[in-house]
């Protein structure tokens, strides 16, 4: 049922036809296709994990939706393996609403437990702080998590009650670029206090607050949650206006933390297939140089192959991989929750939104995919 007070005429897909038709980045919006090129295409040579592993740090005795929300949305996009650290006081109900989740109770302990590092460690991305609370001993348990992050070079993405703990100590995630960070407005104004900005100040706007935060912390990427979703890293700012339903229940920004480990992840892997790539390319030509009876056909095969690497090469840099995965993110969420209410109006719940973040997914990327040259994962 499709309620006819929210029309679809009223999705805004303009913006993005601008940016399709601009350069590779502009100001505002990358374009979709270089989004897509983050996205490991399915083949049948995959094996179990090249899609991805993300790990989500949450989950206590009060709350386990949102842990839960962050590795559904990540699995449902299309990563292979979510492993849901939590309190052991969470586990039982978490393993209860899916067997698609490994979920490990390892958050009981007030001290640096090492299978937390040892897990972070077989993943491509991680999510910290959805469901954690305000229990001293796992606020600790999640900044030992970050820090695990961090020494591993894991991107990693913190929201919710992990915030609480950059207000604290902001030098636990001060000048790691691979850090996403995800405040609500609230969340964003105790951040800016705890570096010296002032988010109302000098009549600055959200674009330059949240530039200005994200300077502040040292080029961490900032995704300022709000009727638009605006992203900086201290050096340029997205902003995304795409349409969403008009509920604001709970749970919608963990959906948002799924997704956006879940391209912090891809991007991973793109970064990885893009130097081993390079890598080829450097051994297939250092081999044709050395041999002089090297036919012209294969040295015909070994400069296409350059050819290609360099190409990928010139595609994305790393350092745009945590402003692309977080527009791709706030893209795909504020798209599902409008594929949600146009559903199911005011009872529009966080899992009604989960439930269309793959569809939403399609909408935005299945014709871009059939166009995009595939990375050589």
């Amino acid at each position: 049922m499709h309620r006819a007070v929210f029309q679809r005429a009223s999705y805004t897909t303009v913006s993005f036809m601008a940016s399709l038709v601009a350069g590779k980045m502009n100001a505002h919006q990358p374009r979709l296709q270089t989004l897509a090129k983050l996205i490991p295409p399915l083949t049948y040579n995959m094996r179990k994990g090249d899609c991805g592993r993300v790990a989500i740090v949450g989950g206590c005795e009060e709350y386990t939706g949102a842990p839960y929300f962050v590795a559904s949305s990540s699995l449902r996009l299309g990563t292979d393996i979510a492993y849901l650290i939590c309190a052991k006081d969470a586990s039982t109900a978490i393993k209860s609403y899916t067997p698609d989740i490994i979920v490990l109770p390892y958050l009981q302990h007030g001290e640096k437990d090492e299978r937390v590092a040892a897990v972070l460690a077989k993943t491509h991305a991680v999510s910290v702080g959805s469901g954690l609370g305000k229990s001293e001993v796992l606020q600790e348990n999640a900044r030992q998590a970050i820090l695990a992050a961090k020494g591993a070079n894991i991107p990693v993405v913190l929201d919710a009650d992990s915030l609480d703990i950059v207000c604290k100590t902001p030098d636990v995630i001060s000048g790691y670029v691979k850090a996403v960070l995800t405040p609500n407005a609230p969340e964003f104004d105790r951040l800016c206090k705890a570096v010296g900005v002032d988010p109302m100040g000098s009549g600055l706007s959200e674009s330059n607050a949240t530039l200005l935060l994200a300077r502040k912390l040292g080029g961490v990427t900032v995704v300022r949650k709000g009727a638009t979703d605006v992203i900086s890293n201290g050096r340029r700012v997205f902003v995304c206006d795409e349409a969403s339903g008009l509920r604001r229940c709970g749970g919608q920004g963990d959906v948002l933390c799924g997704a956006t480990v879940t391209f912090l992840a891809w991007g991973e892997k793109y970064v990885a297939a893009k130097t081993d790539a390079s890598l080829s390319s450097s051994t297939a030509t250092a081999g044709a140089a050395s041999s002089m009876s090297q036919s012209s056909t294969d040295a015909g095969a070994a400069k296409k192959k350059h050819a290609s690497s360099s190409s990928l090469a010139d595609d994305i840099d790393s350092n745009d991989i945590p402003m692309l995965a977080s527009y791709a993110a706030c893209m795909l969420t504020r798209h599902a929750s409008y594929l949600a209410y146009d559903e199911y109006g005011r009872a529009t719940q966080a899992s009604n939104i989960l439930e269309q973040i793959d569809i939403s997914f399609d909408n935005k990327f299945e014709e871009l995919l059939k166009a995009v040259r595939p990375a050589n994962l």
